[in-house]
Order: structure tokens, then C-alpha cells, then sequence
């Protein structure tokens, strides 16, 4: 770091991403912050700077760093290695202390047993939705198998379950099956429900999961202020919310005929392939965060675009560039595997590749994706609006 950028950090204060401290500082309230920093997006602890902005310096950085080191080893629990550097300025040296984002989630404190994150300018400690969230990225805790509380095999659709038995996986359908759903970790050691049991065979999935289904939207213009032409809220189950978003957007959506260089064989072309809108809504189920309340997957029309919105950012060190790659990381493995028994989804990590491979055959602006810190979105194009714009720049 140059001395230019010090002072670019320190003009700018204190934030989600910045700490200062001035020596001497306790172990406790260090290790404190560096916990917050590798529990969410990382950060830099700026030691010889004051709360006030005045640079202080450190004096004897090699005990600095030598102290530190051992902070985050005795005293973080996962221990982590920080990167130490230095940087002076005018006579005085600042130790910067980079903490990435942490790999195994979540760290604590050793010695008050506490996990902190980072909120603004202050390290906090999580809730337990927030816990719940660290823990399914650090790949200790799925939040697809937690139980249920208050449900029973009678919550169990046995149409549902029975169709799944014999059809897909040839098992033997038991009366009371509890065994089997036990084994599968659909349900729990109590005869409770876990999220992935209810989310595929309950009868009402939203009555205990409330961020169960789908919402559906269209909208006669360009954005959500526009009169809605049609509205539907799906509290189902994922495959019969995967096949009913289908529907939506075909009932929807136009065909636009299309003739060959002959002008003899006439085929229609929808607004959005019905591949790839199956190919997005079952990423969204497979990959989106349940333990985020409140929110169910969206999926909007408007005249131009559609777009789909999914809780949950993409899980542990998957980014959008290996997503599109068709690297594959699943925060909800047992989801993934019962949407490929069902013939959703293959497991390879070819979703989204192959929705690229489709827009750029077809000579298609390619969709745009966003990955928020708490959600993941996709946008396509109206492929009849292209033909339009097309039409009127030609005339």
C-alpha cells in the first residue's frame, strides 16, 4: 500500500471495510474485529490510526506483527493468517492488517465464545438466521435438512411421495414409510419434516415455510409500476413450481412466425426458450438461500425483459465467473439431487453454459446476471422487442 492510498483510507473513515485502532489495544478487541472482517466480505485494520483520523504510529512493528500472528492463531478459532504490511508516513509507520473473506466460516473469538460480523463501522454479533447463513457457507450445516417443527408424516403428501417411489427411484412404497424418509434426511429422528422433505412432498409447503413457492408477475410496460396483465403466488411444491413458472411464461409471452430463405416452412419462435427458463428456474430452487425468510424466488415479465430474482447470493467461494464456466458448488445437495431424480437438472454444472452457448448461437444479447450480496439475479431480453427495434431501424 503507498502512503497515498493510507491517506485516501483514513480521509475516508471508518466503514464496513476499514478499522482503526491505536496501540495499545487489547488482544480481545482485535481479535474481535478481525472475526467480523473474515465472517463477511473481509476488511483492513489500520493499528496507529486514531478514531479521530490522526496518525499515531506503531512503535516496534515487529513485535506488532509477531503479537498478531499469535491473535489469530490462539485467540480465532478457526485460526487465519492475515497479511501484515506497513506503511509510513511522515516519520510515522501504520500496520495494516488485510483479513480476506474466510474459506470456513464461521470464526469466533476463543475466548468469549462469541462470532462477530461486520454491520457499518462496528463488528456486532450475528442472529441466528445470520449464524445459520455463515455456517452453509463455511459447508458445516445445510439448512435443507433442518427440521421442521410441528410436522408429521400426516404433513407428507403420499400421492406426491408415492409417484416419487415408484416411478423415479423404484423404491418399495411402505405404508409408513418413516424409515425410508429418515434415510433420505426428509425427515427427522423425532418423525418431523426437514425443509427438503417439505419443499418436494409436503401437501402445504408454505404453511411452515413460509419463503416456500413462487411469485409470478406481468406487467403491460417496462417496470413495476405498470398495470398487471397477470399475477399468480404458488405455494407448492418445487417441481410443480418449476412447471407452473413454465406456464406462466408461455401463457404470457408471444410466438413470433418465422419463415425459411424460401419463404416455404413457417416455425414459431417464442419471446424466451422454454430450455432456458427451465434452466433458470430450477438454478433459483436449486442454488437460492432457504434460510432467508420472507422472500420467496420472483419471476418478472415486462414488455421488454424478463427477469428472475433469487434469495441468496452464490454459495461459499463460487463466483459468477466459475458459475458461468459451469463450475458447480451446491449450497443445497439434496435439493440438487431430487430435481435431477426428477429430470430437472443433470448435476454437471451445464445450466448456465448452455444458456449462453443458446443466446450467442442465436446471435442474442446475452442475459445479464447480478450477484448481489444477499440475492441472485437474471435478465433476458424480449426477443420479440429485438425483431421490433429491428423492423423499425430497416424501414
Amino acid at each position: 500500500m503507498s502512503p497515498e492510498h493510507l491517506l485516501t483510507l483514513v480521509e475516508s473513515g471508518e466503514n464496513s471495510r476499514v478499522e482503526f485502532k491505536t496501540t495499545p489495544v487489547r488482544n480481545e478487541s482485535l481479535a474481535k474485529v478481525i472475526v467480523a472482517f473474515a465472517n463477511m466480505k473481509g476488511g483492513q485494520v489500520l493499528v496507529g490510526v486514531a478514531d479521530d483520523r490522526t496518525i499515531t504510529g506503531v512503535e516496534d512493528i515487529p513485535a506488532w506483527m509477531d503479537k498478531i500472528i499469535q491473535i489469530c492463531r490462539n485467540t480465532i478459532t478457526p485460526s487465519l493468517i492475515p497479511d501484515l504490511t506497513t506503511v509510513a508516513h511522515q516519520g510515522k509507520k501504520v500496520l495494516i492488517i488485510t483479513v480476506d473473506s474466510g474459506l470456513h466460516k464461521p470464526y469466533k473469538v476463543k475466548s468469549s465464545n462469541r462470532y462477530y460480523i461486520r454491520a457499518g463501522a462496528v463488528a456486532i454479533e450475528p442472529t441466528q438466521e445470520e449464524l445459520i447463513r455463515l455456517l452453509q457457507e463455511g459447508a458445516q450445516f445445510h439448512f435443507e435438512i433442518s427440521s421442521l417443527p410441528g410436522t408429521e408424516l400426516a404433513d407428507l403428501d403420499p400421492l406426491k411421495w408415492g409417484y416419487y417411489c415408484r416411478e423415479l427411484r423404484d423404491l418399495e412404497d411402505e405404508p409408513h414409510p418413516t424409515r425410508l424418509l429418515y434415510n433420505l434426511q426428509l425427515m427427522d429422528a423425532e418423525g418431523a419434516l426437514t425443509v427438503v422433505g417439505n419443499l418436494f412432498f409436503g401437501r402445504q409447503p408454505s404453511r411452515t415455510l413460509p419463503q416456500a413457492g413462487l411469485e409470478l408477475n406481468a406487467f403491460d410496460g417496462s417496470d413495476v409500476t405498470a398495470p398487471l396483465l397477470d399475477s399468480l403466488t404458488l405455494t407448492e411444491t418445487i417441481p410443480e413450481s418449476i412447471q407452473a413458472g413454465l406456464a406462466f411464461v408461455r401463457r404470457n409471452s408471444r410466438h413470433r412466425p418465422v419463415f425459411n430463405a424460401d419463404q416455404t416452412h413457417r416455425h414459431d419462435v417464442p419471446d424466451y426458450e422454454p430450455f432456458v427458463i427451465r434452466e433458470l428456474l430450477v438454478n433459483s430452487f436449486a442454488h437460492r438461500d432457504w434460510s432467508i425468510f420472507g422472500q420467496r424466488i420472483r419471476l418478472h415479465l415486462f414488455r421488454d425483459r424478463l427477469e428472475l430474482f433469487s434469495p441468496g447470493s452464490l454459495p461459499n467461494t463460487l463466483n459468477l465467473d466459475r458459475a458461468l464456466a459451469g463450475v458447480s458448488y451446491y449450497r443445497n445437495p439434496l435439493i440438487a439431487q431430487l430435481l435431477k431424480d426428477y429430470g430437472l437438472m443433470d448435476r454437471l454444472g451445464r445450466g448456465l453454459p448452455k444458456v449462453l452457448k443458446h443466446y450467442q448461437e442465436q446471435g442474442l444479447p446475452a442475459p445479464h446476471f447480478d450477484n448481489g450480496s444477499d440475492f441472485f439475479g437474471v435478465a433476458l431480453t424480449n426477443r420479440d422487442q429485438l425483431s421490433l427495434d429491428y423492423d423499425r431501424v430497416r424501414h
